[in-house]
């Protein structure tokens, strides 16, 4: 469809003109024709113009009411229209909750204080019956229930002690600016300092198995970068469902 007669309301356009008369015509268009228009996400505008920074809404799908009769989960997606002017927009027909996400177990809570504790006291209190492989399936829910558990309450406690450690550091800081500090200050700025690089460590380590990239220099701790990566990677991995052979 051309520009005048694709936009359908003034909120469709953008730093445009809007035509009430080729829109009331296309309107009528649709509601004559007994169509209609499925609710769309993703980018509001589907069209830039780069030239005059210019943004409409012309790309659109139209259906029958009959349609929904064997597309009834029918959704519609804006998708970055990177090299191309135009948005390509994606009508699917599928449910967009694939369930709870997987159980993920990073490296690092190995290391920290408690984990190996709330893995053998799991271990060791599970009580079962069935079959051997039902058993072992059963343990190792059981054994991942403990671990959640553990983690729900180490995390907070991290985060309040990372709080508390950098506190102190800023503290003698500011104070070393007005006076030299004493070696128990010094002392315990270097203990307090210390507990913040492990933490962060542990941290680093945790955004490197969420990234999925091999660093490039492997001591590199740079947060930052790699908080940039797995946000980058979260927007281009999103997958929806896969089409084989039509399905």
């Amino acid at each position: 469809m051309g520009d005048f007669n694709a936009v359908r309301r003034p909120e469709e356009r953008f730093n445009s003109v809007f035509c009430r008369r080729t829109a009331r015509d296309f309107n009528e268009f649709i509601r004559d024709s007994g169509l209609m228009e499925p609710k769309m996400g993703g980018f509001r505008f589907t069209c830039f113009r780069d030239a005059d920074a210019k943004l409409s809404k012309l790309d659109r799908f139209l259906h029958s009411p009959c349609f929904l009769d064997i597309a009834f989960n029918v959704t519609v997606t804006t998708l970055p229209r990177e090299l191309s002017d135009h948005c390509p927009i994606l009508l699917s027909n599928s449910r967009r909750n694939f369930g709870r996400p997987p159980f993920k177990l990073f490296s690092s809570w190995m290391l920290r204080d408690g984990f190996e504790k709330a893995f053998i006291t799991s271990w060791n209190n599970f009580v079962g019956f069935g079959t051997p492989n039902q058993y072992l399936a059963a343990k190792l829910k059981h054994v991942k229930k403990g671990i959640k558990e553990w983690r729900d309450t180490d995390h907070p406690k991290e985060e309040v002690e990372l709080r508390n450690h950098k506190l102190v550091v800023e503290r003698l800081d500011h104070e070393a600016e007005k006076r030299n500090l004493t070696e128990v200050e010094l002392e315990q700025r270097r203990d307090n300092f210390k507990k913040v690089v492990e933490i962060e460590k542990f941290k680093a380590l945790d955004i490197k198995q969420k990234s999925r990239i091999k660093w490039a220099v492997d001591v590199d701790e740079n947060t930052i970068f790699f908080h940039g990566y797995v946000n980058s990677n979260n927007r281009k991995n999103g997958i929806d469902g896969i089409m084989i052979n039509g399905n």
